[in-house]
């Protein structure tokens, strides 16, 4: 069986690759969006009151002979010069606790690594406060993507005798390509609420080439709104049962994705349910996410389910996601700053 699908995925690869001329990609999504905040917009570097690192795995449509597994890790935090201290007089420079910086690397395996890509961003931003209440970052993104196919784990027709048996052994060599790429994104929040839109791909890089034609990525576009309200604020005593509703769009060429959902967090534990809409209406993924929650670490987890056009897929279109994270203090005795309010998850 597993040769078979191995089959099929090679004779799909030479049908839909081959004829066309102009092929388009599209970036992994994660369920946990907010876990690695950089990945889905990079004003979110140094945005957080904590020094940040996360780590990611997700392991997509795990039925399948061959599925999708996606792994990311991620750093951020402000900058501070020494001018910043407490007792100096020396006039505060430009990394006085208003910037940040980050890096993300994604590693993205199609097909048990017939298709891989890796990528690398170094993110910079810079904040400003227009009023007590808010807080507004920009950031910039670059970005090393590394490509690789390897096709000595395909079977082809030729390898394939009369009695249907694998015979032989594929000579198609693989080979890796690199390319870079640029992103832009604005964030911020006032009072509860708080949101930001992204750029990414503007140089829109080529994903491959062949002849004839050429693949690339189309430039993506996200935006993203939320906010928390505290359910006991009316409460005699000082507790917190956070709802947290977000929204997020994302478009991508002609792929339009809305994902409505929210949160709710109590001290150390962390619920939320989200709906990911196709705009076509041709598939609706429902997700559920736990996780735990404390000054230090974070810990979650969340599995999709989709219903597609035909009836409900269950097991065969299913994910798992897997997230991990530290938060660092900084030093104390550094000038306290405004932080971007944004979910844990």
């Amino acid at each position: 069986m597993a040769f078979c699908n191995r089959v099929r995925f090679g004779l799909l690869l030479l049908i839909f690759i081959i004829p066309f001329t102009n092929l388009r990609g599209q970036d992994p999504v994660f369920s946990q969006v907010f876990f690695n905040p950089t990945m889905l917009n990079p004003s979110y570097a140094g945005a957080g009151k904590e020094i940040r690192l996360g780590i990611i795995y997700r392991n997509q449509w795990t039925m399948i002979d061959m599925p999708y597994s996606t792994f990311g890790v991620s750093y951020d935090r402000l900058l501070f010069s020494s001018s910043a201290s407490k007792n100096s007089i020396r006039p505060r420079s430009l990394f006085s606790g208003k910037s940040g910086i980050g890096f993300n690397i994604i590693s993205d395996v199609e097909g048990k690594g017939v298709f891989s890509r890796n990528t690398i961003d170094l993110i910079y931003s810079y904040g400003i406060q227009p009023a007590y209440n808010a807080h507004v970052r920009f950031g910039l993104q670059t970005s090393a993507i590394f490509r690789t196919r390897g096709f000595s784990g395909l079977v082809f027709p030729d390898m394939i005798n009369t009695a249907g048996d694998v015979v032989g052994s594929s000579d198609a060599v693989g080979y890796t390509t690199w390319n870079y790429d640029i992103a832009l994104g604005i964030a911020g929040d006032y009072d509860n609420f708080y949101g930001g839109f992204a750029v990414h791909h503007l140089l829109q890089p080529v994903e491959a080439s062949f002849t004839g034609g050429s693949a690339y990525i189309p430039r993506k576009y996200t935006f993203h709104l939320g906010a928390d309200f505290n359910l006991y604020k009316w409460r005699r005593f000082k507790e917190v049962l956070l709802f947290s509703p977000n929204v997020i769009y994302i478009q991508q060429l002609n792929f339009n994705q809305l994902n409505i959902g929210f949160y709710l967090s109590k001290n150390w534990a962390v619920a939320g349910i989200w709906l990911r809409e196709n705009l076509s209406l041709s598939s609706h993924s429902f997700i559920v996410t736990l996780g735990y929650a404390d000054d230090v670490f974070r810990m979650g987890y969340s599995y999709d389910f989709s219903i597609m056009r035909y009836g409900l897929r269950g097991l065969p279109t299913s994910s798992h996601e897997v997230t991990l994270g530290w938060n660092f203090e900084y030093k104390r005795g550094k000038k306290k700053f405004r932080y971007i309010k944004c979910p844990k998850f």
